[in-house]
């Protein structure tokens, strides 16, 4: 027990001195912020990983990804970004068109209005 609380102190330590080091490289002040907002979530996120541990709930984080719901959502997006990657001179418009398994687009009706 310990042990853990030993590593979990040294982590926490090692990060906010990694933190402290990039923050002072950083040229541009602008991006400060931003990078300060998302080290604060980091730290959030270790700093409540041992009450995660205690409450048993540390796999709760892995299944998130696990989920169907996840696959199924990472799955269209991927088809998506390569839809819109492989043919970004095509736009959808009002006309009635499907995506073949081969990522090819067949069109079932133009209408073409003056």
């Amino acid at each position: 027990m310990f042990d853990y609380l030993y590593e979990w102190i040294q982590n926490i330590a090692f990060y906010l001195i990694m933190i402290t080091a990039v923050m002072h490289l950083i040229p541009n002040p602008e991006y400060k912020r931003y990078i300060r907002f998302f080290t604060g979530l980091v730290l959030v996120v270790m700093l409540t990983a041992p009450l995660l541990k205690l409450m048993g709930m540390e796999g709760s984080w892995k299944e998130l990804y696990e989920t169907r719901e996840y696959q199924r959502q990472l799955k269209k997006m991927e088809e998506a970004a390569k839809y819109l990657n492989g043919n970004s001179e095509v736009t959808e418009t009002d006309d009635t068109w499907t995506e073949a398994e081969d990522g090819s687009i067949e069109i079932e009706d133009i209408q073409i209005e003056r």
